[in-house]
């Protein structure tokens, strides 16, 4: 795109230096909107904008207003603010508000040209990242749930029917498959959007502080109770209560939950007047509540009553076609939290990640990614880029499925390293993790040609 595609609202009170910039920078390409004042501005601010030069100290709406109402308004223009010499700290306080860049006056023309092609280069990647962000969620996603895999468009299908209904909802799977962003879809699909969203992770709440969370307590229902509260479920009338990790609710409590979801009343700690509630409760576990029942850790009618209907989400292992959608999403991601270039896989290093069985589900490989997008200096993930527990499980997986002996495995594995490598045999035993020693002594071994 050129330079001239990119618009540039160049805002100053003072009218020779707004007609200085405004000329010095349609002699170097771009189309220019100068105008005197944040007032005006704000009638251009959506009108495709890629970057805003304004001055900070202006009569009406001064630089800092507008800059709040560009990151409203237009979030992907890049807003340069310019301050006077001897009022840095206002330009400091608008860097901590959103701003990309600033110019201390006076500046050399050359000086502005530098840093509106800097805020250009950064405001084309913002929109780009959106764009693509969009388009992947639209062909692939629910909701920033990521999946084109008939195991997770059964899950779509699903989450759509019982959005609207009022039943109470068991959502299972491993830990890291998403489900408190099922949750999430689930609500923002109901008649219920509109109202709160309130989750709770009962793992992390003591034993003997959850049931005041959930349903309240009266002002002096125990020492420390200085005042009145109203717990989640009041907390969430309307709307929906999610409740991650129900398993670890312990028995003695599970009676009164079961009482609140059918009564749709609560009794707040200390209280002797229950209290009506509107509220679809969402439960979630890794664990088999039907086991936990059995052992008799759980409670039968309380399972029956959560389990009205049952969301089961695969394991990242059993959707292996879902892995590059969402290394891509997830790329886009990072490239615009860290504000770096959306990084590439390499076939290889995707054969790889597709390879190996994720023990931590979508939640771990997004977490590899963010390691390797922090850490990285270029603009591709190679083999040798991801963690050592990856790279040796998914080339075992790899070879094992092939019928091979130990050795025979061993073998194909230095072999492919040293070809991802081209040879290199010091980052061939990075790739392996063993020592250049061990490695010289197996390339002899098994007489390999490098």
């Amino acid at each position: 795109m050129t330079d001239k595609q990119w618009k540039i609202l160049l805002v100053d009170d003072d009218r020779s230096n707004r007609q200085a910039m405004a000329d010095w920078l349609e002699s170097e390409g771009f189309d220019v909107i100068a105008v005197p004042d944040g007032t005006s501005a704000m009638q251009h601010i959506q009108d495709g904008i890629a970057v805003i030069v304004t001055d900070l100290k202006m009569p009406r709406t001064d630089g800092m207003q507008l800059l709040r109402l560009a990151k409203e308004k237009a979030p992907h223009a890049a807003v340069i603010v310019v301050t006077a010499y001897g009022t840095v700290e206002s330009a400091v306080e608008a860097l901590k508000e959103g701003a990309f860049d600033y110019l201390t006056k006076p500046f050399k023309p050359e000086e502005l040209t530098h840093r509106v092609r800097k805020a250009i280069e950064q405001s084309r990647m913002a929109a780009e990242i959106a764009s693509l962000h969009a388009q992947l969620n639209q062909q692939y996603g629910f909701d920033n749930i990521i999946g084109n895999s008939p195991a997770m468009r059964a899950v779509f299908e699903k989450v759509r029917l019982i959005a609207n209904a009022r039943t109470t909802v068991l959502i299972t799977g491993e830990s890291g498959t998403g489900k408190e962003l099922i949750a999430r879809a689930i609500h923002h699909h109901s008649p219920r959007a509109h109202k709160p969203f309130v989750p709770i992770n009962i793992a992390a709440i003591p034993e003997t502080l959850l049931e005041s969370e959930l349903f309240g307590y009266e002002k002096g229902a125990f020492t420390g109770a200085s005042q009145r509260k109203v717990g989640l479920f009041r907390a969430a009338e309307g709307g929906t209560l999610f409740m991650d990790e129900i398993g670890e609710m312990n028995l003695s409590l599970q009676s009164k939950l079961l009482r609140a979801i059918e009564m749709r009343r609560i009794l707040p700690v200390g209280s002797t007047q229950e209290v009506e509630i509107d509220v679809r409760v969402l439960a979630a576990t890794n664990r088999s509540l039907a086991d936990e029942v059995k052992a008799g850790k759980f409670r039968e009618d309380l399972y029956y009553r959560l389990n009205v209907v049952e969301l089961k989400l695969p394991p990242l292992r059993e959707r292996t076609e879902d892995i590059p959608l969402l290394c891509r999403f997830f790329l886009e991601q990072l490239a615009k939290e860290n504000n770096r270039p959306v990084m590439e896989i390499t076939p290889e290093a995707m054969d790889l990640l597709m390879a190996y069985n994720w023990p931590g589900n979508v939640r771990e490989l997004r977490n590899v990614l963010e390691g390797i997008v922090v850490l990285s200096v270029r603009d591709k993930i190679e083999p040798a880029d991801l963690p050592p527990h990856i790279r040796q499980q998914s080339q075992s997986q790899a070879v094992i499925r092939s019928g091979m002996t130990m050795a025979e495995i061993e073998k194909e594995a230095i072999r492919r390293a040293l070809e991802q490598t081209g040879g290199h045999r010091g980052k061939a035993a990075s790739l392996l993790d063993l020592s250049v020693r061990t490695l010289q002594r197996k390339i002899r071994e098994y007489n390999l040609p490098f």
